[in-house]
């Protein structure tokens, strides 16, 4: 049995990336995870999420296709554990175990496969949940269409207090009519997580093992637990299938030339321009219709970039005009 509190002193932070799915709705042979979104694989969102937060321990939990991912994170300081066989996301959690070690504290538990999150969100999901003395919190976010996520069960008292979390498949259909979803993000006492995990069967729908099942878990032994609604539902979806990686490239181009037209940066026919996060633009820059800039590239103050250009990993000095047509890659 865990203790129903915990010091709300600097309790350190570990993280637990899944990223094990084979992706099915993808109807691809590359793990879910390493489909590109924007110039970079999706795991790479989510560690980016992870660079600026105060994480002392990463595990990424890989395994269909676990050699591409294992790749890509050789840049990383990370530890990757694989989970031979798939038999659920409480199942790929518990897998960590063993890597954590002797670690004492709180734990993130974030998907790999979703790269519209916010680093500010999350971010205040931890410090709410380290400030709140709380042994497990759940990040949810309501969407007018919650199909295919789990829904969010809380009681009809009027603190509407968390009980557990049902998996749509297992779900009745008035659960199927709530609009609080679960993210896949949780914050959870190392402790009380692995005991959680070992508790956990697999007695539904899929016969796996489900995460969401440490929720229940902690309500029936009544240790602190809460559902944090914090997620804008923008930043609540996933990527399972090709439309949806579609949906989020829209999301994330829309982010990324506002954040540039607030920097001072100008769009000629703003929708039409691809361009992706590693991109560094300046001000009075003018970038025309259907323009393409990929990698890392630079564009210095005042540049015009005329429609239909294509610059990729290059640097164009400051007061540059960039005729229409022309395209610019690096050597």
């Amino acid at each position: 049995m865990i203790e129903n509190s915990v010091s709300k002193g600097n309790r350190p932070w570990a993280s637990i990336i899944l990223a094990a799915g084979k992706g099915i709705r993808m109807k691809s042979e590359i793990p879910k995870v390493m489909h590109n979104l924007l110039g970079k694989p999706l795991i790479g969102y989510v560690l980016g999420l992870l660079r600026n937060l105060d994480i002392v321990f990463k595990v990424v939990i890989t395994g269909h296709g676990s050699d591409l991912v294992r790749d890509y994170l050789k840049k990383y300081d990370i530890k990757l554990v694989v989970q031979e066989q798939q038999l659920g996301t409480g199942h790929a959690t518990l897998r960590a175990k063993a890597a954590l070690g002797e670690f004492c504290g709180n734990v993130l538990i974030i998907c790999g496969d979703t790269p519209l999150v916010k680093e500010s969100t999350l971010a205040s999901f931890m410090e709410d949940h380290a400030g709140s003395g709380r042994i497990i919190s759940l990040l949810t976010a309501h969407l007018k269409d919650p199909t295919g996520y789990g829904r969010v069960l809380r009681s009809v008292s009027s603190k509407a207090q968390i009980q557990g979390i049902v998996e749509e498949k297992d779900a009745t259909e008035a659960q199927r009519r709530v609009t609080e979803i679960n993210t896949g993000i949780y914050a959870v006492d190392s402790d009380f997580l692995f005991y959680a995990l070992d508790a956990v069967g697999c007695d539904n729908v899929q016969g796996e093992y489900y995460l969401t099942d440490i929720v229940s878990i902690a309500v029936s032994e009544g240790v602190s637990a809460g559902a944090v609604s914090a997620a804008a539902e923008d930043e609540a979806w996933g990527v399972n299938s090709r439309m949806d990686l579609a949906r989020a490239e829209t999301i994330l181009l829309d982010r990324i030339r506002k954040s540039w037209m607030e920097f001072g940066v100008s769009f000629e026919l703003y929708e039409s321009v691809y361009i992706e996060p590693d991109v560094t633009l300046s001000r009075d820059v003018t970038i025309g219709p259907h323009v393409v800039l990929k990698g890392r590239t630079t564009v210095g103050e005042g540049v015009k970039l005329g429609a239909f250009s294509y610059l990729e990993g290059v640097q164009v000095p400051p007061g540059s005009i960039i005729p229409p047509f022309s395209k610019l890659i690096s050597a």
